[in-house]
């Protein structure tokens, strides 16, 4: 089964699927072993840890495939992907939707913003007219239908803090007309426009990006839950963690040097080498690898031939 139709599967079932943001292969396998049932790709979080710049229009089409590739492959579970704004006009989106299904997504978002594109949580961002958006979303979802029916197509609109909450809710209801998948309405301001999206949206499948320190207010899984919400992200946790760990780690080795004062805020390398499931590269070295081979691996003896 495609990870796609699995998605659709889950989309079935009543609640909230809380798909945590991943930008690499460790951050969506930690994820899946803790149990998330789906991830969403994070543009953000790949800008981060491929190019060390912020997340404002640098990524290519290519690279950002490539890192939903390497993410769709290390985990069993539906990824969505971030598709920016398509990389270009209508017809660029076509091959956007072409490459993400070829990388293995399960779906993606595409976002109504100019080009180049900023994080939707920054200052300074612009919107393209619904009309030249909806041309977008019409060649995402033909690409779709040829390839991958099962495709999840999600409509971002980046108007709130352009245009007025109003105008994003118009763009929104415009796009669930034409047949998308899902609605996320990025960087809503508000406990209150996040309740009214929901309901003036009510029976759409809608997303909602909860960010640390970001526009939007925080508010519990339960609550998106509650109010109908379909697709919630904690979008950046995994990056937030994982860079506060990494400083606080290494200033103490810094600081301090190499000691035991800081083993209790890592994991083993036994814990690590079960995360990355390295017992079944052992299993398979039995399986294709001439014995003598094997033997040298692990008796520290030089290989024969």
């Amino acid at each position: 089964m495609r990870k796609s139709a699995t998605l659709r599967q889950l989309l079935k079932k009543p609640g909230a699927i809380v798909a945590p943001g991943v930008y690499d292969a460790i951050s969506a396998k930690v994820c899946e072993i803790v149990g998330f049932e789906a991830l969403q790709h994070s543009g953000y979080g790949t800008s981060a840890v491929t190019l060390g710049k912020p997340d404002v229009g640098f990524l290519t089409l290519s690279e950002m495939s490539t890192q939903v590739r390497i993410i769709s492959r290390a985990v069993n579970i539906p990824v969505v992907g971030d598709g920016d704004n398509g990389f270009g006009n209508a017809i660029n989106v076509t091959r956007t939707v072409e490459e993400y299904i070829s990388a293995g997504a399960a779906g993606l978002f595409i976002e109504d913003q100019v080009i180049p594109k900023r994080c939707g949580h920054m200052e300074g961002k612009e919107v393209i007219p619904f009309e030249e958006m909806a041309g977008k979303l019409r060649a995402a979802l033909d690409a779709r239908n040829e390839i991958d029916p099962d495709f999840v197509v999600i409509y971002r609109t980046d108007a709130v803090a352009v245009k007025g909450f109003d105008d994003a809710i118009e763009r929104a209801k415009k796009a669930v007309d034409m047949g998308v998948d899902m609605i996320f309405i990025e960087a809503m301001e508000t406990k209150e426009q996040i309740e009214r999206a929901a309901e003036e949206l009510a029976g759409v499948h809608l997303m909602l990006n909860l960010v640390e320190g970001g526009k939007t207010p925080l508010i519990s899984i339960s609550e998106a839950e509650a109010m109908g919400y379909k697709w919630v992200v904690p979008a950046l946790s995994c990056l937030y963690s994982a860079v506060k760990g990494m400083f606080e780690v290494m200033r103490e080795i810094r600081e301090n040097g190499v000691s035991n004062n800081y083993k209790d805020k890592l994991v083993s390398f036994s814990e690590f080498a079960e995360i990355l499931q390295l017992d079944n590269i052992r299993k398979m070295e039995e399986k294709y690898l001439p014995q003598y081979i094997i033997e040298a691996k692990y008796s520290g003896k030089k290989q024969k031939g």
